[in-house]
């Protein structure tokens, strides 16, 4: 079947009409995309920060949309289903990593952007163990952010083993860590929000969290062996040596986004009379997709967003280039 996409041809680039063709697996959804959410990561795979961007790139990796066919083998979904789909599009479903029920570290994964095309589009065929069935309390545009930046921030949570009501700390309130403020909180834990923006502290007030102001932080040491855990969702360099002198003994420093410049530390403070890890996520499992969508439906965990229809798909992608948006921008698709 043919697909109408929009692509972008070079780096750098602009949106084009695009059309390729797919066939429909025993395993795979044809859906028929809603809404698409264009994110700083979008951006940074459009402009191949990371050096893996395969051209010609039809971005776009947290889509809501509804299933219009099935293969074969679907087992669990079917026509008219509204489903989410984000970054993993494929596994191999027999490696040691798969058979754990961790298939985001499956080595013949396939996803968006290096593997496969991405959801500025008019559909998609993805495998349909990939695509979630959205709960009914889910907001089509609002819950769109979830499917990759939720995932990615609840399984990084979920992966601390936190104690109750444990002392956290979020750097960066933007897409990620306004999401990770919410899992947090409805989690039950105490959470510092760091942010250089003033902008912010209503926002995050109205969150239940404590703001405080990362432009400075490193001139205080209230906080110093304070923090059970901190997650990292800054792509710009920072200061990780301040981060670490605030956990706790066995606290624990989690990154889900990428500086494009290298981070140091100095490794004598794992060690300093304490037992502090660092470590990154990846992700999630789908396992951890389908329990993320469950836990944010029953606690009203959402992205707050600006809508565009997919004709202003280019004002959308230069508005995040400026950062001239809310916490995430979602194009709606009106076919």
């Amino acid at each position: 079947m043919k697909i109408k996409a929009y692509a972008i041809k070079t780096k750098g680039g602009s949106p084009e009409s695009f059309y390729y063709e797919r066939t429909l697996g025993k395993q795979d959804v044809l859906v028929r995309i809603t809404h698409c959410s264009i994110a700083r990561g979008d951006v940074q795979i459009i402009n191949n920060e990371w050096g893996d961007t395969k051209f010609p790139l039809v971005p776009g990796h947290e889509i809501v949309g509804i299933v219009e066919e099935t293969g074969l083998d679907v087992v669990g979904l079917k026509k008219g289903d509204r489903v989410g789909v984000g970054y993993q599009q494929e596994a191999c479903f027999q490696c040691e990593f798969c058979r754990e029920g961790n298939e985001q570290f499956c080595p013949k994964q396939k996803v968006i952007a290096v593997d496969s095309y991405g959801g500025l589009a008019e559909h998609m065929v993805v495998d349909g163990r990939f695509a979630f069935k959205l709960p009914p309390e889910l907001d089509s545009a609002k819950s769109t952010p979830l499917m990759s930046s939720g995932l990615t921030v609840y399984s990084a949570i979920v992966g601390a083993r936190l104690p109750n009501n444990s002392r956290v700390g979020v750097l960066g309130i933007g897409g990620l860590g306004y999401l990770a403020i919410q899992f947090l909180q409805n989690m039950g834990h105490k959470t510092a929000a760091f942010t250089h923006s003033p902008k912010k502290k209503e926002m995050i007030d109205n969150l239940g969290a404590e703001y405080v102001d990362s432009s400075n932080v490193n001139e205080s040491t209230t906080s110093t062996r304070t923090f059970d855990f901190i997650i990292s969702t800054l792509n710009v360099g920072f200061e990780l040596d301040t981060y670490i002198k605030m956990l706790r003994p066995k606290g624990k420093f989690c990154l889900v986004a990428q500086p494009l410049n290298k981070v140091e530390f100095t490794a004598g403070l794992l060690y300093d009379y304490a037992q502090r890890t660092i470590y990154g996520n990846y992700t999630g499992s789908r396992k951890d997709m389908v329990e993320m969508l469950g836990f944010s439906a029953k606690h009203n965990v959402e992205s707050t967003v600006d809508i565009l229809p997919f004709s202003k798909m280019k004002e959308a992608i230069e508005r995040v280039k400026r950062g001239e948006f809310p916490m995430r921008l979602v194009l709606e698709n009106q076919i």
